[in-house]
């Protein structure tokens, strides 16, 4: 098998799941009444993001690898445009969704206020704007994220004023991102630790309404964390130990590959924590199609109805 058949298929594989995740997990949000909070939504944002990254990568840069042609190479910049859209509203919704657990810890009382519908909805369009506005810079500054064949990735152009550029932009800014995510989810799994000491000490028979709420809680804080700490070490692989490799293989695991893993891998974590999404897939997968005659019925009934 040649190398780039290859590449292009783990790559494939791996995005075909991040489109089939990602997606489900859209489509299920809008259909589940549950999922019509502060952290829904945002879990909605942060996989539309993934989606879309999954998407360009499964349907136009894993054929173009493939077939190697050359025109389609010379414009995967424009793939390159997208990709780092949607990564960048991926990784900001990351950093909001850590937020939005450590305020519902922290301060429940003021929670409801803080997240409320309308402020989370203006949040995600502010979002949307800067990761749009932050990728059109980076474009209209002449560093464009280009696909080069030798080393199997996604990079900027070796020039001094993109490499100077893209350090500040790019590298200090997800640093920064990697600190503030990892340090909000601690502080939240500490305070949550401490919550729980204290429940079990003053409650012994606990009304099961607040009970299954409190799982619920944990379970968004699992998946939280979860995907944090897969964000974070994807973004230390491809921000500090990738400079360090020589071997041509381990530089692609530790970034083309783990690029495209890291947004299959928050769709997947998503629906293996939000029990709603699970039952809502299952449903939707064992639902039974109407019988011919009682569709006719149906049918016959609307028209009369008109």
């Amino acid at each position: 098998m040649e190398t780039t058949t290859f590449v292009a298929s783990v790559l494939g594989l791996v995005s075909f799941f991040g489109v089939a995740f990602n997606w489900t997990v859209v489509i299920a949000n809008r259909q589940i009444p549950s999922s019509k909070h502060s952290f829904g939504i945002l879990t909605a944002y942060q996989a539309f993001g993934d989606a879309i990254h999954s998407t360009i990568f499964f349907f136009f840069v894993c054929p173009t690898i493939y077939l190697n042609n050359e025109f389609l190479m010379n414009h995967l910049h424009y793939a390159g445009y997208w990709l780092m859209f949607g990564y960048e509203l991926s990784t900001q919704s990351h950093l909001l969704i850590s937020f939005n657990r450590f305020c519902a810890v922290f301060y429940p009382t003021k929670y409801f206020t803080i997240f409320s519908i309308r402020n989370t909805h203006r949040v995600a369009t502010v979002l949307i704007l800067f990761s749009l506005t932050y990728t059109f810079a980076n474009y209209f500054m002449g560093c464009t994220l280009n696909w080069y064949k030798e080393v199997f990735l996604f990079n900027f152009p070796p020039i001094e004023f993109c490499l100077i550029f893209v350090f500040y932009t790019d590298f200090c800014k997800f640093l920064f991102t990697i600190l503030l995510v990892v340090i909000i989810d601690v502080l939240t799994v500490f305070r949550v630790h401490q919550l729980r000491k204290k429940i079990r000490g003053t409650t012994a028979s606990a009304d099961a309404r607040a009970a299954a709420q409190r799982s619920r809680e944990m379970s968004f804080l699992k998946q939280t964390c979860a995907q944090g700490s897969i964000f974070t070490c994807e973004l230390i692989t491809y921000f500090i130990l990738s400079p360090m490799i020589k071997n041509q293989w381990l530089l692609f695991l530790s970034t083309s590959f783990a690029w495209v893993s890291v947004h299959a891998l928050d769709g997947f974590v998503t629906l293996m924590f939000n029990q709603d999404m699970r039952k809502f897939i299952k449903k939707s997968i064992l639902r039974k199609p109407i019988p011919h005659d009682l569709a006719s019925k149906i049918s016959s009934t609307r028209t009369q109805l008109n």
